[in-house]
């Protein structure tokens, strides 16, 4: 039974306690830091080799965060924690707490820490003036132990709270324990992309040890709706275009009750429910989000632009400088026209969603739409050329007709799809804004708020083991003659005991007048 309680002892003492945090502080370390969590088997032997991937792959450490022995180290340090507590809590108590003599004894007059005063006061005022020294001192309570004609025994004791620094220290390390154990053991990670205007009730949990999204849902009790995202950019010249935030407002419903209404911006999560959420990516959809649409008069278009090449044809041939001249400024009249043909067009709001392109009597079915026809990798360079395609009704016909930007291809795809059946309005985009996804991580960490609380308590602990110090003084007061006393004082203190003895000299010359 001897040597069982020998190896417990060994396993959970304070040293042991120690030897588990270094270890525990070194895997962290790797963990977060040189040892990508989460990676195959090949990207660790592109890293390290293939001796040290054999390794890395049979201890866990791919994995550390969540491998047994990192958890079982959680556990051993807490209870190496509450194995010193319970060691030494009793003997911390019955110093603090426990029957202590109150009556200077003749055994206190010889020990090292003893004050001794000889003062030109009678005895009663001595008295009254060692009392005001020691409230000086902060002994709020004097108690008066024993009184005689020429002697009086007192005692006084101060700050005793601070023997309770390490417990509470302790305590606050349990509590941080227990709810670092409850997150790597039962805390849930993962990543969802929403598209602006969408809404999700689930995530991606991430993979084991990895900051990857895998394939595994996790159903949230309540829905995500990302109502717009947006880029913050830096208004300096030297950062100029240079992506400063990226933000989502966002709102939460719950059983058809809109329940939040956040802002979600880079190191300013929202929290719901227990869960957080971050933005920690974005991107584009691939869609528009919003465009303005110009509508032009196609055969107003046609007569101008005949009329213009007919100008262009004679301004060619003209023989003397005065028709050039004349045909020119009648070039810049018809140059005018085109302005006021294609400024005064009719502009039409495009949003992601609408189903239809209304103006004036026409009601145009969307079909699809994108940021770039001819290459949709190319949107995450700013490379765009986009197109909304449209279902038309006209005339008795029924074609698919192609809305796009740049004029020298719109115009040879509305001869195309549009103009040979008699369509008379020619559409092209004029502006349009891409449509982003909001990358949220959302997590659930079950032990968070006891990591909180117990590095407040572990704080709490400190400043109370540091900064309190318990004090115990036993004073006696005695009768020389009718004009001269003696004052004696032990001192004890749980800490600075020389600094204490010096403040209690400083102030007993300054209140019994003493001159050195």
């Amino acid at each position: 039974m001897e040597k069982v309680k020998k190896i417990f002892m060994a396993l959970t003492g304070v040293k042991a306690g120690v030897i588990y945090l270094i270890i525990l502080a070194i895997l962290t370390v790797l963990g977060s830091t040189y040892i990508k969590q989460g990676a195959t088997y090949i990207e660790y032997v592109k890293s390290f080799g293939d001796f040290w991937a054999k390794i890395i792959w049979l201890t866990w450490v791919n994995n550390v965060f969540h491998s047994w022995y990192y958890q079982l180290l959680i556990f051993m340090v807490a209870v190496a924690v509450i194995v010193a507590t319970i060691d030494r809590f009793p003997k911390i108590y019955m110093q603090a707490y426990g029957r202590i003599h109150k009556k200077l004894t003749e055994k206190d007059l010889k020990s090292k820490n003893k004050l001794e005063f000889e003062v030109n006061l009678p005895f009663k005022q001595a008295f009254e003036k060692t009392i005001q020294l020691l409230h000086s001192l902060g002994f709020k309570k004097v108690e008066k132990v024993e009184e005689t004609d020429k002697e009086i025994y007192l005692f006084a004791e101060k700050g005793r709270f601070s023997r309770w620094g390490m417990f509470i220290t302790h305590v606050g390390i349990i509590v941080f324990l227990v709810g670092a154990f409850m997150g790597a053991v039962f805390g849930i990670r993962g990543q969802i992309e929403i598209p602006e205007g969408e809404s999700r009730n689930f995530f991606f949990k991430f993979r084991e040890g990895s900051l990857q999204a895998g394939n595994e849902i996790h159903m949230l009790p309540f829905e995500i709706k990302v109502n717009k995202f947006w880029l913050d950019f830096y208004d300096s010249e030297k950062f100029k275009g240079a992506i400063k935030s990226f933000n989502s407002e966002i709102e939460i419903w719950q059983q058809g009750q809109l329940k939040q209404k956040s802002i979600v911006q880079v190191n300013n999560p929202t929290d719901y429910g227990g869960y957080r959420i971050f933005q920690a990516t974005y991107g584009k959809t691939g869609d528009i989000k919003r465009a303005k649409l110009i509508v032009v008069d196609y055969r107003k278009m046609l007569q101008l632009m005949k009329e213009i090449n007919e100008i262009q044809q004679k301004l060619a041939t003209a023989k003397t400088e005065e028709e050039k001249k004349k045909y020119e400024k009648i070039l810049k009249d018809y140059e005018a026209k085109s302005v006021v043909l294609f400024s005064s067009a009719p502009r039409i709001e495009y949003k992601f969603g609408d189903k239809f392109i209304k103006f004036n009597d026409q009601n145009l079915t969307v079909i699809n739409q994108t940021l770039n026809y001819k290459n949709p990798m190319l949107i995450n360079q700013d490379i765009y050329d986009p197109v909304i395609v449209v279902r038309v009704k006209y005339n008795n016909q029924e074609f698919n007709l192609p809305i796009l930007a740049d004029p020298n291809v719109a115009i040879p795809a509305f001869n195309q799809f549009g103009w040979k059946y008699g369509y008379p309005y020619l559409i092209m985009i004029e502006e349009f804004e891409p449509r982003y996804f909001s990358g949220l991580q959302i997590t659930k960490m079950p032990g968070v708020n006891l990591i909180w609380i117990g590095t407040v308590i572990v704080v709490f602990g400190i400043m109370v083991a540091f900064y309190t110090v318990h004090r115990r003084v036993w004073v006696k007061v005695e009768k020389i003659n009718e004009n001269k006393s003696k004052v004696y004082i032990v001192v004890f203190a749980q800490k600075f005991l020389e600094s204490t003895k010096e403040r209690i000299k400083e102030k007993a010359e300054e209140i019994f007048n003493i001159t050195s």
